[in-house]
């Protein structure tokens, strides 16, 4: 996936694969495999504690979004953990990962601040949700160009639930940041939450087009 902790044995899920026919094409499935799966299980872990909080569940909307994305998170790593079985590749802590270093700890970035608390919970799902996203499309391309049709089904089923997620994060996160802002007493512009929406998805969209023309 990156070369990010990819040559340390501790960091990576071993593997049995010996250079000869169809073994360096295992091996590579089980890394960017092995590599998606450290990642999974590190995003799972501030996701139970925000599904459990009652900062989040103040929001409708952000509790809804969160729960959803805790459901595919679960999903996923069953999913990857029978894939890595199925590859012969075996597991090792996803704490040692580099995804660790380059994630962080999100419950510490937060920091004891009160305001935006949610907000920047939300965030931060997005950052590693769009992380996730490009990893699964690497590996949907790996395993495309190899022919192991049963690895890039997992692969797009992960890139098709976060994606939609991803969406849904934008579609809400104005909404969230002007209510933590009016229950801080802030005083918040009417109808700036439709206008915010509006502009950003004006943006992707054009950008889109820009991209594909």
């Amino acid at each position: 996936m990156s070369e990010l902790g990819t040559n340390d044995p501790s960091v990576r899920y071993d593997s049995s694969a010996t250079q000869g026919s169809g073994e360096n094409e295992r091996h590579s499935l089980q890394a960017y495999v092995s590599d998606l799966l450290a990642l999974e299980q590190h995003i799972s872990q501030p996701l139970g504690g925000q599904q459990k909080s009652d900062h989040v569940s103040a929001y409708p909307q952000a509790l809804t979004l969160v729960t959803q994305i805790g459901a595919q998170n679960e999903a996923h790593i069953e999913a990857l953990k029978r894939c890595l079985d199925d590859l012969g590749g075996h597991g090792a802590s996803p704490i040692k990962s580099a995804w660790s270093s380059l994630l962080g700890n999100a419950a510490t970035a937060i920091g004891a601040s009160r305001k935006t608390k949610v907000t920047k919970w939300l965030r931060d799902d997005y950052t590693a949700l769009n992380l996730a996203a490009i990893s699964y499309t690497l590996l949907h391309a790996t395993a495309t160009g190899l022919g192991d049709t049963a690895v890039a089904g997992i692969a797009r089923q992960g890139l098709t639930d976060y994606a939609r997620s991803i969406m849904q994060i934008n579609e809400v996160i104005p909404e969230i940041v002007l209510a933590e802002l009016r229950d801080d007493g802030e005083n918040v512009v009417t109808g700036a939450a439709d206008r915010i929406r509006r502009e950003t998805n004006d943006v992707w969209r054009a950008q889109s087009s820009t991209v594909h023309n």
